[in-house]
Order: C-alpha cells, then sequence, then structure tokens
C-alpha cells in the first residue's frame, strides 16, 4: 500500500492497494472532484514488464469505462495488452491505466502546467511499488506526456514513449532528469504538431521532444488517423509501442528507416518538430 500527497486543494491523496472493485482489478479509485481511477490489466505482482498508460486532459472517473470517446484510455489499454500478448504468447507483462490525476479541461487548461505538476509526483511514487525486478515503461498522451516528464526524474522508468506530446516540461532528456530511453511519435495528420512550443512561467510545455538535440528517438506509426489514433489496433504505432514495453528495442521500426529497418540502426536523429 502507497499513498500520494494531494494533488490540489479539495482533492485527498490516493492510496495504493491492489483490489477488486465490481470485477475489476484496481490500484486506486477516489470519487473526489472528477474522480480518478488506476487500474490494472494483467498480473502486475509477477510481471517481468509493466507499462503504464497516461493518458491527457478531459479524462476522469465519469468517463472512463465509455468505449465511444476518442481518447479512450481503457480500450487503449486492453488493445496494448492483447498486442503484447499476440508479440509475447508466453510472456509475463502487465498493463497498468493510470487515471491517477485531475486532467484539465479543454485546449486552455491544457496549455497549464499545474495540473501535471501536481499529478506527476503520484505518477513517479507509483513506479517505485512496482514489482522492483520489472521492466517499466511510461506511455503518455497528448498532455499526459508533460506528466510523465515531470516524473521521469523522481520515477524508476526504464523506457518512456510520449504519443503526440506537446511538449514534457523541460528543455532535454538530461534536464528532465532522466537517464533512460525516450521514445517519441507523431503521426501524419496529428494536429499537436502546430500546439504552440513556447513556456512562460506556468504557461507551456516547451519544446518538442521531437525537437533536435532534445534527445528522443523517433518511431514510425504508420498511416494512423489523427490525434487519438496512436493505440489503433493493427498498427504500426501500437505495435512498436508493444515492443518497446516488451523491453524489444531492435525490433522498434524507425521514423524515415527503410523498411526492416529497427532500432539497431539508432544513430538516426530524432526529426525536428514543425
Amino acid at each position: 500500500m502507497i499513498t500520494a500527497a494531494p494533488q490540489e486543494p479539495g482533492l485527498g491523496p490516493l492510496t495504493y492497494r491492489e483490489h477488486t472493485w465490481h470485477g475489476l482489478r484496481l490500484l486506486a479509485r477516489c470519487t473526489e472532484g472528477p474522480g480518478r481511477i488506476v487500474e490494472v490489466l494483467g498480473e502486475v505482482a509477477t510481471a517481468d514488464h509493466v507499462v503504464v498508460l497516461v493518458p491527457g486532459n478531459d479524462n476522469h472517473l465519469g468517463n472512463y469505462f465509455d468505449p465511444g470517446r476518442r481518447t479512450r484510455p481503457r480500450v487503449n489499454g486492453v488493445g496494448l495488452l492483447r498486442t503484447m500478448d499476440r508479440l509475447a504468447p508466453r510472456g509475463r507483462f502487465a498493463v497498468v491505466v493510470w487515471l491517477g490525476y485531475a486532467t484539465p479541461n479543454g485546449f486552455v487548461e491544457a496549455s497549464l502546467r499545474g495540473p501535471a505538476e501536481r499529478g506527476a509526483p503520484d505518477l513517479a511514487r507509483l513506479t517505485h511499488a512496482l514489482p522492483a525486478d520489472a521492466h517499466i515503461t511510461l506511455v503518455g498522451h497528448s498532455y499526459g506526456a508533460v506528466v510523465c516528464g515531470l516524473a521521469l526524474g523522481g520515477g524508476r522508468v526504464h523506457d518512456c514513449v510520449v504519443l503526440g506530446s506537446p511538449g514534457m516540461g523541460g528543455a532535454s532528456v538530461q534536464a528532465l532528469g532522466y537517464s533512460g530511453r525516450l521514445w517519441a511519435a507523431l503521426g501524419g495528420r496529428d494536429w499537436i504538431r502546430f500546439f504552440p512550443r513556447g513556456r512562460l512561467g506556468g504557461l507551456g510545455h516547451g519544446p518538442s521532444p521531437l525537437r533536435r538535440g532534445f534527445g528522443a528517438v523517433r518511431f514510425a506509426t504508420g498511416p494512423i488517423r489523427g490525434h487519438c489514433s496512436y493505440y489503433a489496433p493493427g498498427s504500426e504505432s501500437v505495435t512498436n509501442i508493444a515492443r518497446i514495453a516488451l523491453g524489444r528495442p531492435g525490433e522498434v521500426t524507425l521514423a524515415g528507416a527503410a523498411a526492416g529497418g529497427g532500432a539497431s540502426g539508432a544513430g538516426e536523429q530524432a526529426e525536428v518538430a514543425r
């Protein structure tokens, strides 16, 4: 059991404890404010690989179970687990869907750093509560990439994957205090490429992780549709996320690489974001 510090006035701390609720296996559930939930998919206690999915804005307990939404983090978690099982049918792994922070509402709030700053310590603390010998991967989508970026310095993370990131709260991997591998993806039709990249006080999240010199390796997504399609079933994107989560970096296909070339040719520079 692990208790996190309160995220914002009016919200109590989350207590992480694996338990069953309505047939689901949870690490936490909180109905205060917009509501938060942390669900376990698979056997986390015996997993060799644990991947933690961190969704972006406009997600909360009230819409977490709605499969018709575009962001649908729970559906994405189930799909990623199935992809990992397809790639490693005898593997031991688990997915944790971490909707453990009060996400921002809409574009304006998503430009603010505050929600990520309040959620990041709790996310970092979760990584230390996972099995000590497991390979840990954080996957942050959209604003969730900011939360991941701010959690990396205090977390126990081997690989971090950011999808459609508006920034990570720092100017480089080193500035984030992270010594693991950072992977980044940006779909060809993702509008986030136009998100303002400046930072002033609590406004803005800094440069794209795809900027030259940031320290991320850009992987291929294939022809996915828009900002919320990185987990599309059967896509090159979700397959690459699963490969990273399974600790198979040499099998990851890089953006711009020749067909069949994986991350073994990983001297490739991360592509500069527009």
